[in-house]
């Protein structure tokens, strides 16, 4: 037995519902465009493709949307005669991009056909095998349905109709802040009480202009393993209308503004950030890991401007240094004399820090500075402590070891012992940075937690080196 799949007698079917609303959207798209034209004065081209699109996808949610597509078929044996009132077992598949392609969705239905041989359902509402229909992705390709009936393929065909209704279920969010658009369409009304007029500034309350700053991003520089710095600009605006000014980055394309930021201040003109790498700071970086950049401001009508997108790749470590330790930091250059820093393959036992009592002054935090902050402990501090332990060690054929600072021991943590590398212990390590004359600082293993420490008391040591 064989049935019709997309003959004169079998087809896909969908909602009038479907058109009505597709008609309400391009009837309501017509009122908007003298805003949009507007805004196109203003060069707010990508502004106003952005709400065409998105008010199109919201719009046709107005109506009821079923969670289905109706199918209709007239069944016929092989010799071509009609099955009427018979049993059908028809089984759904969509494949995602080709006809062989992915099955994101599958379900089956059991069916009786009339004297006529037709058969009808909805896919989407059957016993579901595969997926979940609620959440095809309408939007991402090419979509076909594959049919079987009563084990016997009857084919695959692209869905040339898209379901605009579902495509638009997906975008169910894309406009709830937008609740109309004025009469005489240059006004747009937000659901939060704001209203934007496409003019100059308007000095009524709640009004102001629609024209979005100039955001460049430049070329990322000063790339590290942890770190870069980033650059842009803010123009075609006045200084009073940017109200916040920074950077997004994300490790997925097109990063916004509710993924990770830097606020940079306010205002227009140049601007640039050389990213910390202190303990606790929010915006460290993993290495060997490739980010997405884009200048941004916020403007006084809060509405916020994306740059141009900027990738890069921050730099490897991990490997065996010539010290035979491993490398934790790589800073992209040799100013100073280094580039890389690595931490010696084990523990140079236990010790105090020293000097319990006295203060060293002159010791930093951050990092290139563990080298002379030890250099200061033991020329100021006599017996045997950390920085000596360090200082003296003589490994892999290399005698300039040293006990690392606070930001160094931080990078050592995120870089090694958060990967598993290292062969550290879950203790606390001594920092060559001191706190006060009775407290030094130093990094607990087992979280990567910060805390001053007793001078006098033992912790673990582990040296490190720069090349």
């Amino acid at each position: 037995m064989r049935g019709n799949l997309l003959s004169p007698c079998a087809q896909i079917t969908w909602p009038s519902h479907v058109y009505f609303s597709t008609f309400l959207i391009f009837e309501k798209i017509l009122e908007m465009k003298n805003l949009f034209s507007k805004l196109s004065q203003a060069g707010l081209t990508a502004l106003c493709l952005s709400l065409s699109l998105t008010l199109t996808l919201t719009l046709a949610l107005h109506s009821q949307v079923p969670q289905g597509i109706p199918y209709q078929a007239v069944m016929r044996n092989a010799d071509g005669s009609v099955m009427a009132s018979s049993a059908v077992s028809l089984t759904f598949m969509i494949h995602d991009g080709t006809p062989n392609g992915t099955v994101v969705y599958q379900e089956s239905h059991a069916l009786t056909s009339n004297a006529q041989g037709l058969v009808t359902c909805v896919v989407g509402n059957g016993v579901v095998s595969e997926g979940n229909f609620e959440n095809i992705n309408w939007g991402s390709g090419a979509k076909f349905l594959h049919v079987m009936m009563n084990g016997t393929d009857l084919g695959t065909q692209q869905m040339l109709s898209v379901p605009y209704a579902l495509y638009s279920k997906s975008a169910d969010n894309a406009l709830n802040g937008f609740s109309g658009v004025s009469a005489d369409g240059d006004t747009l009304f937000l659901s939060n009480g704001q209203v934007f007029v496409a003019s100059s500034n308007s000095s009524s309350s709640g009004y102001g202009s629609l024209v979005l700053p100039l955001i460049t991003t430049n070329a990322m520089s000063g790339i590290t393993s942890n770190s870069a710095t980033y650059s842009g600009s803010v123009s075609n605006a006045n200084g009073y209308e940017i109200m916040e000014r920074g950077f997004v980055y994300s490790t997925s394309p097109h990063p916004t503004i509710n993924a990770n930021k830097i606020l940079v201040g306010n205002g227009i003109g140049a601007f640039d950030t050389i990213t910390d790498l202190s303990y606790g700071y929010a915006h460290l970086l993993t290495p060997n890991t490739t980010y997405f950049v884009r200048a941004y401001a916020l403007t006084e009508n809060n509405i916020c401007a994306y740059g141009n997108e900027i990738s890069f790749t921050t730099l490897s470590v991990g490997n065996v240094g010539p010290g035979g330790g491993l490398v934790f930091f790589n800073k992209g250059n040799t100013d100073s004399g280094w580039q890389y820093l690595e931490a010696a393959p084990s523990d140079q036992s236990t010790a105090i820090w020293g000097c319990s009592g006295t203060s060293i002054p002159g010791t930093q935090l951050n990092v290139g500075t563990g080298e002379n902050n030890t250099a200061l402990i033991v020329a100021n501090c006599a017996g045997s402590h950390a920085a000596r332990l360090c200082s003296d060690l003589v490994l892999g054929g290399q005698s300039d070891w040293f006990l690392p600072s606070r930001d160094e021991s931080n990078l050592m943590y995120q870089n090694l012992q958060v990967s598993g590398l290292g062969n550290f212990s879950n203790s606390v390590y001594l920092s060559s940075s001191e706190y006060n004359f009775n407290y030094a600082r130093g990094f607990l293993f087992s979280n990567g937690n910060a805390g001053n420490y007793y001078k006098y008391n033992n912790y673990y040591v582990r040296a490190v080196r720069a090349f």
